[in-house]
Protein backbone atom coordinates (compact mmCIF):
# COMPACT_ATOMS: atom_id res chain seq x y z
CA UNK A 1 0.00 0.00 0.00
CA UNK A 2 1.29 3.27 -0.88
CA UNK A 3 2.23 5.92 1.70
CA UNK A 4 2.20 9.44 0.71
CA UNK A 5 5.11 11.56 1.92
CA UNK A 6 4.31 14.61 4.66
CA UNK A 7 3.48 17.68 3.77
CA UNK A 8 5.97 20.27 2.79
CA UNK A 9 6.41 24.16 2.78
CA UNK A 10 8.20 25.77 -0.77
CA UNK A 11 9.35 29.60 -0.18
CA UNK A 12 10.67 31.34 -2.59
CA UNK A 13 13.76 33.97 -0.72
CA UNK A 14 13.57 35.95 -3.60
CA UNK A 15 10.33 36.97 -4.53
CA UNK A 16 8.28 35.50 -1.86
CA UNK A 17 6.35 32.78 -3.45
CA UNK A 18 5.55 29.70 -1.50
CA UNK A 19 3.09 26.67 -1.11
CA UNK A 20 1.77 24.27 0.80
CA UNK A 21 1.86 20.82 -0.82
CA UNK A 22 -0.12 17.68 0.79
CA UNK A 23 0.81 14.58 -1.87
CA UNK A 24 -2.07 12.22 -1.83
CA UNK A 25 0.10 9.69 -2.55
CA UNK A 26 3.86 8.17 -2.98
CA UNK A 27 3.99 8.89 -6.79
CA UNK A 28 5.61 12.75 -6.91
CA UNK A 29 5.21 14.92 -10.07
CA UNK A 30 8.10 18.14 -10.47
CA UNK A 31 6.24 21.02 -10.39
CA UNK A 32 2.73 19.70 -8.71
CA UNK A 33 3.75 17.69 -6.08
CA UNK A 34 7.36 18.35 -5.65
CA UNK A 35 9.55 21.83 -6.49
CA UNK A 36 13.16 22.52 -7.32
CA UNK A 37 13.21 25.86 -8.62
CA UNK A 38 10.37 28.63 -8.00
CA UNK A 39 7.75 28.54 -11.24
CA UNK A 40 7.35 32.33 -10.76
CA UNK A 41 11.20 33.75 -10.84
CA UNK A 42 13.27 30.65 -11.60
CA UNK A 43 15.51 30.60 -8.73
CA UNK A 44 16.67 27.68 -7.02
CA UNK A 45 16.72 26.24 -4.60
CA UNK A 46 13.92 27.10 -2.78
CA UNK A 47 13.78 27.01 1.05
CA UNK A 48 11.50 23.82 2.03
CA UNK A 49 9.91 22.63 5.36
CA UNK A 50 8.20 20.05 6.99
CA UNK A 51 4.02 21.63 7.28
CA UNK A 52 2.04 20.77 10.06
CA UNK A 53 -1.48 19.12 9.30
CA UNK A 54 -3.10 22.02 9.97
CA UNK A 55 -1.24 24.29 7.32
CA UNK A 56 -1.33 21.68 4.87
CA UNK A 57 -5.17 21.20 4.98
CA UNK A 58 -4.94 25.07 3.93
CA UNK A 59 -3.08 24.37 1.34
CA UNK A 60 -5.19 21.49 0.16
CA UNK A 61 -8.70 23.66 0.25
CA UNK A 62 -6.58 26.80 -1.24
CA UNK A 63 -5.73 24.30 -4.37
CA UNK A 64 -9.29 22.91 -4.84
CA UNK A 65 -10.75 26.81 -4.67
CA UNK A 66 -7.90 27.96 -7.22
CA UNK A 67 -8.48 25.23 -9.63
CA UNK A 68 -12.69 25.54 -8.72
CA UNK A 69 -12.02 29.54 -9.87
CA UNK A 70 -9.76 28.61 -12.81
CA UNK A 71 -13.11 27.23 -14.77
Amino acid sequence: MPIPPPPRQYHCPVCHWSKIVAPRSDVLMPGHDTFHSCPKCGHAPLDSQAADGWAAGVGQALDVLTQWLKR
